[in-house]
């Protein structure tokens, strides 16, 4: 009889990262990999899922060619919103005994809450909230970058971007943000052109240590910067009680790499919901699949 092993995997945008377990839930190992956005890139994303697995399998000396092992994976994908995308991502031949898909939002809630009600704002290359009441998920914002993920580090980023050129040419006034965001590309606006007409939303992310190194240290363009970041996180938070028709305390977890430095200019209530995360999407995914082999 084959021995079932479970796989979450938590796919980003700039990254991912995989969990293995075998069936009593004792951990196997995990790895990171490349980003794992099917909106963006299906084949990308697959290679990023098969590098990482492969790097804990292989320290097991197993492979999912093994016939004595049922692999099941339960994926938390960005772009899983994109129908299109979805199905390209399904209809690849794959070598696992059974897959499930979610969004990253999906998996990283019920990892975060264990599987029991509550929300989540994600605070990194972009923003995006959900929650799960009453049995039902609920998203609020994370429709891409540059239409939205206000507030996110791709946003701050190319805010900065902007406050330079307007600098540049005497729109705005010099600040210390603005001559770092210069410095960064040697003080040289050719540099700049070209950076900000072929940017993505990690290439601009790549920018906002400059905006939170600054507010920090409280200059008063980045701390503008960061107090509207913090509003965007707010709006989303209020959204997602405006979905429950409820304003009460919901538990709510915030976190990616933005969100420790966005947390201060956070409003009181918003704050005074937080509580600690319980587990990552690897491991929502994972409670996701086996709930779904079980049912």
């Amino acid at each position: 009889m084959a021995t079932d092993i479970y796989i979450g995997v938590d796919g980003g945008g700039t990254k991912s990262k995989l969990r293995v377990e075998d069936s009593t839930g004792q951990l196997l190992g995990q790895a990171v990999a490349g980003p794992a956005n099917i909106r963006l890139s299906v084949p990308g994303a697959w290679e990023s899922i098969y590098t990482a697995l492969d790097e804990v399998l292989s320290s097991h000396a197993m492979s999912l060619d093994d016939k004595q092992y049922h692999f099941h994976a339960g994926l938390g994908l960005a772009g899983s919103e994109v129908t299109e995308a979805c199905q390209t991502f399904l209809h690849k031949p794959h070598s696992f005994k059974t897959i499930k898909l979610f969004s990253d939002a999906h998996a990283a809630c019920v990892g975060a809450h264990h599987a029991k009600e509550g929300s989540i704002i994600i605070v990194g290359t972009g923003v995006v909230g959900y929650q799960i009441y009453r049995a039902r998920g609920s998203k609020v914002g994370g429709w891409g970058f540059p239409h939205d993920d206000e507030g996110s580090g791709a946003w701050l980023g190319l805010q900065a971007t902007r406050l330079t050129f307007e600098w540049l040419d005497h729109r705005a006034e010099k600040s210390p943000l603005v001559e770092d965001v210069f410095a960064y590309f040697n003080d040289d606006i050719e540099k700049l052109i070209a950076f900000a007409n072929r940017a993505t939303s990690n290439d601009f992310a790549r920018l906002a240590p400059l905006v939170i190194n600054h507010s920090q240290q409280e200059e008063i363009a980045a701390v503008r910067l960061m107090k509207k970041a913090a509003h965007a996180v707010d709006r989303i938070y209020h959204a997602l009680a405006k979905i429950r028709d409820d304003d009460a305390n919901f538990p709510i977890c915030l976190f990616g790499g933005i969100a420790p430095f966005i947390e201060p200019w956070l409003s009181e209530d918003l704050r005074a919901s937080l509580v600690h995360r319980q587990a990552d999407a690897t491991v929502g995914a994972i409670l996701l699949m086996r709930e779904a082999i079980t049912c």
